[in-house]
């Protein structure tokens, strides 16, 4: 597997890209982590009154904290992630 981190403001990442060999651009693809420290659990609510998907509800991802991961209305699957 391999992460790219993209630095932020005092440390902390302001971006972080994902890619496994046996993924393709779309729903199977590049996975997007989005940033929703502090409201994660609002965000996954407002997902599918927003014409999307939750494809896996919010679930701790060892001491990175805490994720869910969405498909979007345009169907690119995303990562919403919170400390």
């Amino acid at each position: 597997m391999t992460i790219g981190l993209l630095p932020g403001a005092d440390a902390d990442v302001s971006g972080c890209l994902f890619t496994k060999v046996d993924e393709k651009p779309s729903a199977s693809g590049l996975l997007i982590y989005l940033n929703a420290e502090g409201r994660l659990d609002e965000a996954v609510a407002a997902v599918e009154s927003n014409g999307g998907k939750v494809l896996l509800p919010a679930h701790p991802i060892g001491p990175h904290g805490f994720r869910a991961v969405i498909l979007d209305s345009e169907g690119n699957r995303l990562a919403l992630h919170s400390r």
